[in-house]
């Protein structure tokens, strides 16, 4: 099967491109002694996260309790992230029901989520780590001096062991001040954990870094193209489309709308918004969309597309994007060499 026969729109992953960004970034925090451990929330699909952990990942993150269980169950176990604060009786019996079959370790950034996995796990008699969650401007406990006092309540907890910090984005000044306060109270932090994919090789500049959490790295998206960390050929994710209308001479209405490429937006320099960019077309704007139709601005492209013309388009976010689709279409040179489910689509809870 060749490209050419994938019905549209489709979520299509060039391996080529793939492998190319797998081996670039592991290679690089391989050089620099940092752990990589990948963010599965971009791709959601077992068959990238074991190519990853073939490569030398440590272990894998996981946003939610329901990404992590469909990774265990499908044999990425070893070693489990959880960077999000679990509440509830209901999430707090199946992260115990997890613990008994995979290493997690788990984020908190208040004395009432640490009572609550302290009380679950103790009651249960399962291993589980907490790292404590540095405000960064999302989550998050701060100044440094709180973060170190929860850290002391965690460390006291039963069940429970206290494994270090986590931020996102990795901040040096906050990680270094609090580390020094947890080191006047003699609390352990095997694990510092810094994150985002934008600035992963810079990482190596923050000496405490233990491991680094990375989503977007293996398919890319249009903020990676436009900043230059991945090539057109490296932005291994896209969305393959078909021209179904051209309106007027400088309309192109595409069968790929928000239900295929997300709601997500890149404000570009010249001011205007657009929701991916067409391989074949550089210069026409993907201008907007609605749930099923792509908007395609051609009025700046001096080459435009016929009804029924295919094109690949880069998402701005990859992370919704992959959310939105069942499958990828893994291809290499033209050639349809797989088709994965996106296994974790939809785990929000």
């Amino acid at each position: 099967m060749r490209i050419e026969d994938i019905d549209t729109p489709a979520l299509i992953v060039d391996l080529d491109g793939l492998e190319d960004n797998l081996d670039r970034y592991q290679r690089y925090f391989d050089e620099h002694g940092i752990g990589l451990r990948p963010h599965i929330k971009t791709h959601k699909c077992l068959a990238i996260a074991h190519m990853q952990m073939r490569r030398g990942a440590m272990g894998i993150t996981c946003q939610k309790l329901g990404e992590a269980e469909v990774m265990a169950a499908g044999g990425i176990d070893g070693d489990i992230l959880i960077p999000f604060n679990i509440v509830g009786r209901h999430k707090l019996e199946r992260l115990v029901a997890l613990a008994r079959r995979a290493r997690l370790t788990v984020a908190a950034d208040s004395e009432y989520t640490v009572q609550g996995l302290a009380a679950a796990v103790a009651a249960a008699g399962v291993e589980l780590g907490v790292v404590v969650e540095l405000d960064c401007g999302r989550t998050g406990v701060g100044p440094p001096a709180a973060a170190a006092v929860l850290a002391e309540k965690i460390d006291r907890a039963p069940g429970v062991e206290l494994r270090g910090i986590m931020t996102m984005p990795a901040m040096p000044e906050l990680i270094a001040e609090t580390i020094a306060l947890f080191d006047q109270k003699g609390l352990p932090h095997p694990i510092v954990s810094g994150g985002s994919t934008p600035g992963c090789f810079t990482a190596h500049e923050i000496s405490e870094l233990t491991e680094y959490r990375a989503g977007e790295y293996p398919v890319g998206g249009v903020a990676h193209y436009r900043r230059g960390t991945h090539s057109l050929e490296q932005n291994a994710g896209r969305v393959l489309a078909t021209v179904v209308s051209r309106p007027t001479a400088d309309r192109a209405i595409l069968d790929a709308g928000s239900k295929s490429m997300s709601g997500a937006v890149y404000r570009e320099e010249a001011g205007w918004s657009s929701m991916g960019h067409i391989v074949e077309y550089p210069d026409a704007r993907f201008s907007g969309a609605s749930e099923e139709h792509g908007h395609v601005d051609l009025s700046a492209s001096d080459k435009k597309p016929e009804i029924g013309e295919r094109v690949q388009v880069l998402p701005v976010h990859p992370c919704p994007c992959f959310n939105e689709h069942d499958e990828i279409v893994a291809v290499r040179g033209g050639r349809v060499e797989a088709v994965w489910p996106v296994d974790a689509r939809g785990r929000i809870r």
